[in-house]
């Protein structure tokens, strides 16, 4: 058998449908799989220009295509085509053969069908979608879980304290009364409800004889109470999604002229959260009883406040809350 006849076999006998056509676009050899994925019969179609086997709606796609293999040079490129009738998919990958001078002597088109392949990726991509809204849902559950125990530690805490029993739920609403009123509903609102509640939580490391202290603290006590923003970013710390929380929490006790604690930030570099909470908190702090002293009256929190305009507090914000205070709508 000559090597030509055994090349023809080799080509009839391909998985993938395959057309070559010369320069002129016209159909030199198609192979069975081609005859029969393309629906072009061969006997009518050899010798034919490739454009007049397509339909006319498809006619134009298919003169850019081989234009574009002709025109910039390139060796191959691919086409996905879609077979609506038989619910097939199939890659079309057209390529240019050249002889020895680069220059291109006919053009092929091989065409393979993916379908099968196309039904396994999709499968995988639901699979993989199913997967990762069960990991988002596992995720919040155990996001809700670690805030549930985190609530506790807070109970755990007041319940040390308890002049301080109720402060961060208190400090919680009196936060959320004012973003709603200031900012509507937004991010920061979720967002400052849980640093609300949990802004004191570091407070389970401090000792409780400083804690429980009637009267006040020594300066070395108050160094020691100075860390409990630290602690509680270090408890807070293995939630990754809770970044602008930590930082509300966090940063709660600096001073709008920076000389305030942890980290001495001033003026806008405190988050916004903490520059609320900072509010709300000297507002239930004076509101409320402590054990050195009776519960002061609204008036008191709201010249606490207006005295320290600038200083402790941010002005904008700070005279907004006044604001809400002596409008009823806090306090």
């Amino acid at each position: 058998m000559e090597s030509r006849e055994i090349l023809k076999l080799v080509l009839e006998q391909l998985p993938d449908g395959l057309i070559i056509f010369d320069l002129n676009d016209d159909i030199i050899f198609a192979n069975t799989m081609a005859e029969k994925i393309r629906h072009i019969p061969r006997n009518e179609n050899i010798g034919q220009n490739l454009l007049n086997c397509h339909p006319e709606y498809s006619m134009e796609k298919m003169k850019r295509a081989l234009n574009y293999l002709k025109k910039e040079k390139i060796d191959d490129f691919h086409r996905m085509i879609v077979d609506k009738e038989n619910n097939k998919i199939y890659m079309n990958t057209y390529k240019a053969i050249r002889d020895a001078n680069k220059k291109i002597a006919a053009t092929i088109v091989v065409t393979r069908d993916i379908t099968e392949k196309q039904v396994i990726e999709q499968d995988q991509l639901k699979n993989n979608q199913i997967l990762q809204e069960q990991v988002l849902d596992l995720t919040d559950k155990l996001n809700i879980l670690f805030l549930s125990s985190l609530t506790c530690i807070v109970n755990t805490v007041e319940f040390k304290d308890p002049y301080t029993k109720g402060h961060s739920l208190r400090v919680t609403d009196i936060s959320k009364t004012f973003v709603e009123q200031t900012y509507g509903q937004t991010q920061l609102l979720s967002e400052i409800e849980i640093a609300g509640k949990l802004h004191d939580v570091g407070k389970i490391g401090i000792r409780d004889s400083i804690l429980n202290k009637p009267g006040r603290l020594t300066p070395e006590e108050y160094e020691q109470m100075k860390l409990h923003p630290v602690i509680t970013e270090q408890i807070l710390s293995p939630m990754a999604k809770l970044k602008n929380i930590i930082a509300t929490a966090k940063h709660h006790h600096e001073r709008f002229d920076g000389k305030g604690y942890p980290d001495g930030l001033k003026g806008e570099e405190i988050p916004l959260g903490a520059r609320i909470l900072a509010l709300a908190d000297t507002y239930d702090a004076v509101t409320s009883a402590r054990p050195y002293r009776q519960a002061l009256p609204r008036e008191r929190a709201i010249s606490e406040i207006k005295n320290n305009l600038g200083t402790h507090y941010d002005p904008e914000l700070g005279n907004k809350f006044i604001d809400l205070v002596n409008s009823g709508t806090i306090g």
